[in-house]
Formats: structure tokens, sequence, C-alpha cells
């Protein structure tokens, strides 16, 4: 029986490593990009504006994964409103970024202005950017 050479020697003891590494990147790279489902700000519905029986209503901003598509790469977050405080149950979910310069991304967003009225409700951000959610998408559990 003739010897291994010593290249294959080689690759038997790097190749466990290498694996390692891809593996080990990978992880990090799922951790990273786990949505972290933090709140950032919530405003609940005045009560003199009404929608329904079912109400409160409320706009929650929450954290959610990194987009590593953008350079250099930001967090995504969900603009929410619906009927449970702390949010992410029934109601409607808009995906947004927010452009935060100079604030930290929570500061500039909680400094933001919400208006509820009987068509629906806006999020004004401190940039002048305005989203408008309709009643219809979040009334009733939608």
């Amino acid at each position: 029986m003739h010897p291994k050479p010593r290249w294959y020697r080689r690759l038997f003891k790097v190749t466990p490593w290498v694996v390692s590494s891809i593996a080990l990147a990978l992880v990090i790279t799922v951790l990273l990009n786990f949505p972290s489902r933090k709140m950032i700000a919530e405003w609940k519905q005045p009560p003199d504006i009404t929608y329904d029986q079912r109400g409160p209503y409320y706009l929650s901003v929450v954290e959610r994964n990194i987009d590593w598509f953008r350079l250099p790469p930001e967090r995504n977050y969900l603009i929410y409103v619906g009927r449970e405080a702390g949010g992410l149950g029934y109601g409607h979910m808009l995906k947004f970024s927010f452009h935060s310069f100079p604030d930290s991304t929570e500061e500039f967003v909680k400094k933001s202005q919400v208006e509820w009225s009987p068509e629906g409700v806006t999020l004004t951000t401190g940039t002048g950017h305005r989203v408008f959610i309709p009643k219809k998408m979040f009334i009733g559990g939608r």
C-alpha cells in the first residue's frame, strides 16, 4: 500500500477549519440579521376619534432586521397600526426606513408627530416624510 500524498494530509487537516469558519460566519450573519422586534415608539388613538367599537388603536414603530443590500447596511422598521399595544398582532404593517441624521434612530422616531383623523392616521417624521394609513387598512383587526 502506498503512503498518501502530502497534499492529501494537508487537505484533511485544513478542511475542518474551513468548514467550521463558514458555519460560524453563517451563524453570525443570521444573529446579526435577526429581527429584534424592539418597540421604538408608540402612540395611542385619542378618545375623541373613534373608528369602531374595538378600539383604541395604536401606532407603533418596531425595529426589524438589517437590510444588507444597502450600503452602508441599515436597519428596517415596521410601522404597525392595530389594537394591540406593543404591536405586531392583527393590524396593518408597513416596512419603513428612517433617516435620522444626526440623532439616533430611536430619538428621531420619538420626535415624530402622529395625527389621528376620522379618515386614518398620519405619521410625520422630523425630515418631513409623511405616511398616511387609511382607517380601512387597520380597523377590524386587518
